[in-house]
């Protein structure tokens, strides 16, 4: 009789890239179904399995988004916790035992905004980067197997027949390249947008594959539906209910399901006025037309979420533009907060905290006295300004007197970016961005060498612990 424990049956994790993921969403989702597992079945050992649709670049290989999730972030970060990896180019056992302390998030950024939109500019964007030249479009079928399409539906609802849409729309510098097509069926072709981003259409698509995913089932037949769910297929027939018909009302459900608008974002008054300066300056530099009609609603809803962008970040600008004397840079500032979080206790970080806040309640100030010059014409008022500049400045150099004092500088070896510390405590960037995508900045030792063994410092943290 044996009466050792009985191994946990292994569990399949299976996620298929489809060509409308880029390197965040699929990411996300791969970490998700891991977490699950984690969850809800501890110690049983996990098999992950990757397949890719799409995500070609002009050789035939897989594109810069394909690479670094199977390189980057399934072998580099998630491996240690699964037993088994099977991508299109690598499988791998894990040698050691299967961690179960799987992180609580996953935080992705953007260091240096190399996978963003050019909200400043409103420049194309095409995914391909050395595109086909071809004059003529690229047959059907051509552009099913490159979609990883067995026959020609469209990928939204999984109907036929098909047209051929254009990611980027030739008007606007969108080439004939296979990678720069899309089959959609007639109705989904008229709701696309027609826009200089490639990633915004490809972010529709994927938007519009959960808002009508219901559409996938219309005509099966209830026999094969009932037999789907019985396998544990989760299949909702129903979709989203749609208010209104109304051009802007589907305006605004897309900008509210989309873009995550919230009622504050519709506000009325001046904030809407400037919104819609910005918004016409897109939809003249960075949108077309598509079937000789009026701008679609997904084409309005993308102009204006680029157009919220650019008013949020030229506010942003003239706000760093206005004359505040001795303002120092803010990275020492969140550093500083970030080390206090992390390192209770730590008298430095605390310093160097207090000194800035001091020195941001006199900027303030320095800002409320110049409003009441402006607005009033109190030159009675110019004597308080003057004083409070002059303690802003010594407040602002103070601080900035603390934190050369306090912290060590260096640039980490494998992103380029600063990287600090306040005393003893461990070596952290600067600014946050540079952390995003995969840097090993706290490989840098505190006496000055690195140590290539440490983990790599990807964007997830431990789950929080209570007590």
């Amino acid at each position: 009789m044996n009466d050792s424990p009985q191994e946990p049956k292994a569990i399949v994790l299976y996620h298929d890239m489809r060509v409308e993921e880029d390197f965040r969403k699929c990411a996300t989702r791969i970490f998700a179904i891991l977490r699950k597992a984690a969850a809800t079945s501890p110690g049983a050992p996990r098999h992950l399995y990757l397949d890719i649709q799409g995500h070609r670049n002009a050789a035939g290989g897989y594109d810069g988004d394909a690479l670094e999730i199977i390189q980057e972030f399934l072998l580099g970060f998630l491996f240690p916790y699964v037993t088994k990896i099977s991508t299109p180019l690598y499988q791998a056992e894990n040698s050691e035992p299967q961690r179960e302390d799987v992180p609580g998030f996953l935080d992705i950024q953007d260091p240096g905004r190399e996978h963003a939109y050019d909200h400043h500019e409103l420049a194309v964007r095409n995914r391909e980067s050395q595109p086909d030249r071809r004059r003529s479009r690229p047959p059907v079928r051509a552009i099913a197997d490159y979609l990883g399409l067995d026959e020609p539906i469209c990928l939204i609802c999984w109907q036929a027949p098909v047209e051929r849409a254009h990611v980027v729309p030739e008007s606007l510098g969108g080439s004939n390249d296979v990678r720069n097509f899309a089959l959609l069926c007639p109705r989904h072709h008229r709701e696309a947008p027609d826009v200089a981003d490639a990633e915004a259409f490809w972010s529709w698509v994927d938007y519009a594959c959960e808002r009508d995913g219901h559409m996938k089932w219309e005509g099966v037949e209830p026999e094969t539906l009932a037999k789907a769910e019985s396998l544990g297929l989760p299949i909702d027939t129903s979709g989203p209910v749609r208010k209104s018909l109304r051009h802007f009302d589907r305006v605004r459900d897309e900008l509210v399901r989309h873009y995550g608008w919230s009622p504050e974002d519709f506000a009325g008054g001046y904030h809407w006025g400037a919104l819609m300066d910005e918004f016409h300056t897109v939809m003249d530099a960075a949108t077309s037309t598509h079937f000789n009609v009026a701008k679609k609603a997904s084409t309005e809803a993308w102009a204006l979420e680029v157009a919220r962008r650019r008013l949020k970040e030229g506010t942003a600008e003239r706000e760093a533009e206005v004359d505040q004397p001795g303002e120092s840079s803010r990275p020492a500032v969140e550093l500083a907060e970030r080390t206090l979080r992390k390192s209770a206790g730590n008298g430095g970080a605390q310093t160097l905290v207090d000194a800035a806040r001091r020195a941001d309640i006199a900027i303030a100030a320095v800002a409320l006295v110049r409003e009441v010059i402006d607005s009033a014409g109190l030159s009675t008022a110019e004597e308080v300004l003057r004083g409070i500049k002059e303690e802003a400045a010594d407040r602002t150099a103070q601080f900035e007197r603390l934190s050369d004092e306090l912290m060590g500088h260096t640039v980490c070896r494998h992103c380029g970016h600063a990287i600090a510390r306040i005393g003893d405590s461990a070596w952290r960037h600067s600014a946050r961005a540079p952390m995003s995508r995969g840097c090993r900045a706290a490989s840098f030792d505190r006496d000055g060498t690195w140590d290539d063994s440490l983990d790599r410092a990807w964007k997830a943290s431990p789950p929080k612990t209570y007590r």
